[in-house]
Parts: structure tokens; sequence; C-alpha cells
């Protein structure tokens, strides 16, 4: 049997993570029922793996909420452009209120700039990802 391997990485401070990638967390795991309803039939089970990301790694804010299929990236895999954005939540997070900046990832997607990472985006990048196996 063929395995889609999804890797979804986080940050997270303590056992807490920011809004943005509790949305995706969300996101993802719908996806992954969806996505393993879909591929059985084909032979295709799924299997996810969440990653915590610790908290003061150099580059933990640009690898943070990211989701792999069989290693590669969902940004490569539906040709999304990787942006950033101010995250509230993240700040609090990591202990700076309001008086920190702390940009997160975004994902830009057909002129759209996504935060969390909708089910749907999911979902067409695990199918991109199937057709490979």
């Amino acid at each position: 049997m063929k395995t889609l391997d999804i890797l979804w990485q986080r940050m997270t401070v303590g056992a807490e993570t920011c809004v943005r990638c509790g949305d995706t967390g969300q996101s993802v795991r719908r996806a992954m029922e969806i996505l393993r309803a879909e591929l059985a039939p084909r032979g295709i089970q799924v299997a996810l793996t969440e990653k915590v990301l610790l908290p003061y790694a150099s580059d933990v804010l640009a690898e943070s909420n990211r989701v792999f299929f069989n290693g590669e990236s969902l940004e490569d895999l539906v040709g999304a452009q990787v942006g950033s954005s101010h995250c509230q939540s993240c700040c609090d997070l990591l202990g700076g209120g309001v008086d920190r900046q702390t940009d997160c990832r975004t994902l830009i997607v057909e002129g759209r700039e996504y935060e969390a990472l909708p089910e749907e985006l999911l979902v067409r990048a695990g199918r991109l990802a199937a057709e490979k196996l």
C-alpha cells in the first residue's frame, strides 16, 4: 500500500500555539480525513505527523505553520508565494505583547493571502502529491 505522508510543523510555547497555527491544525486534520476517504479506494493510506518547533530557534517563524506532503511543501505543490504579516498571537506567546513586532509566514495563492491554511488548499495539495505516487 502506498502512503501519503503529511507533515505539519508549528511553533509552540509550552502546550500552546498561536491562533494561525491552531486554525491550520484544524484544517489539516479535516483535510486528512477527506484525503483518507478519497484515496483509500486507490490503495493509498494517509498519515499525519505533527512536528513541534521550539520557540526561540533562529528560523522558527519562517518554518512554523508549514505543511509538507511526501516531503514536498504545500507552496511548491500549489505554486504559492511565501509572504509574512504581523501575528499578535505569536507576540503574546513569545512574551512581547503589543510592543513586540512578530511577523509570521503567510501563503499567497492566486492573489489571495492566507495566514491560516484553509482545508480546501490542503486537500488540493494532497491530491497533487497523491498523483505522484
